[in-house]
């Protein structure tokens, strides 16, 4: 699988409810296992809530799954970057 950012573009999201954003998140991973059981290779990593974007870190074998879990799950994905290297930083020595 490659390692994708999607940039979901979503006014003030910074400001959405922490219990909204858990249940958006739930239903995300409902339709994430539906695709699976499909035998579509798709997972989620991690999100980021800044100003007016969620950014989520996905694994899947093609920008179309990610399409197609966004076009599901009823959430814009209004950029999708391939990662292509991961840097890891520990600046707390």
């Amino acid at each position: 699988m490659n390692k994708y950012l999607i940039k979901r573009e979503i006014p003030n999201a910074s400001g959405i409810p922490t219990d909204k954003l858990e249940n958006t998140g739930k239903h995300s991973e409902s339709i994430l296992i539906e695709m699976r059981n499909e035998g579509k290779s798709i997972e989620q990593e991690h999100s980021y809530i800044a100003g007016d974007c969620v950014y989520c870190v996905y694994n899947a074998d093609s920008v179309d799954l990610l399409q197609e879990h966004a076009q599901r799950a009823g959430m814009p994905a209004n950029e999708i970057t391939l990662i292509s290297n991961e840097l890891e930083h520990n600046t707390n020595n």
